[in-house]
């Protein structure tokens, strides 16, 4: 079906991008559903259960987002850091969270997460504490995004820019409509008031480390990231021939 959907487009444009039509309706009908950097990470299903602390972890590293009509999205990314100095430090961090998102004048995109319900999960073998999983909230802009026909698959592409104007990995979509967890919070305090309980869960150490085929590429966010995350590396992928920026 997205084949067909794809081919169709092909007779009115290659590319499509929001800076040409600032319309919500349009921009929102575009961005609508799940796109992803490799079909091994996607939103949705088990990927992240936050009210057990809980992921499931994908067999190879990437990101992935899913984004509604109607202004929600849900973000998911696996990726790891080598150590240069030492080789047996490598560093694994997964991540999920989701919220609302806006369509800004300029052509930009903020993602705004329900603070209560992100994760992150950091394991690093050579750390002091090796295995740590917390809350992550990160309100994200990208400068501008863009959609093409991937000559090869048929499919289309999601470009983000980064608020720097930096590339992120080009992603496929993947879902329409998108796969994801409740568009609602999750855990914390509900929009009744109503306290969502969170249920602890122990963690233990787990074979990770999964490597792509590719080299892993840098990707830094305008704000701190929670747990030691900060200048993780995101691992590249190559997905139907088509390398990563």
């Amino acid at each position: 079906m997205l084949l067909a959907l794809a081919t169709s487009a092909l007779s009115l444009a290659a590319v499509s991008y929001a800076q040409g039509d600032l319309s919500a309706a349009n921009n929102v009908t575009y961005l609508e559903g799940t796109w992803s950097s490799n079909p091994a990470v996607s939103t949705g299903g088990s990927f992240c259960v936050p009210a057990e602390m809980k992921f499931t972890y994908p067999e190879n590293t990437g990101i992935a987002y899913s984004f509604t009509n109607d202004g929600f999205f849900e973000e998911a990314q696996y990726r790891y850091t080598s150590n240069g100095s030492n080789p047996s430090c490598i560093q694994a961090t997964i991540f999920w969270q989701h919220g609302t998102y806006g369509l800004n004048d300029n052509g930009s995109i903020t993602l705004y997460p329900f603070g209560p319900d992100g994760r992150i999960q950091v394991q690093d073998p050579c750390a002091a504490v090796t295995n740590i999983i917390t809350y992550y909230n990160q309100q994200t802009l990208y400068s501008d995004w863009g959609i093409t026909i991937e000559e090869q698959s048929r499919n289309y592409v999601l470009k983000l820019n980064r608020f720097d104007g930096a590339k992120m990995p080009y992603m496929f979509l993947t879902a329409r409509p998108p796969n994801m967890l409740p568009t609602q919070l999750l855990t914390g305090t509900n929009a009744s008031g109503q306290v969502v309980q969170t249920r602890k869960r122990s963690v233990s150490p787990i074979s990770l480390f999964k490597r792509s085929s590719a080299a892993p590429r840098s990707f830094l966010s305008r704000d701190t990231v929670a747990a030691g995350a900060i200048g993780v590396a995101l691992g590249g992928v190559a997905w139907l021939g088509i390398g990563l920026l």
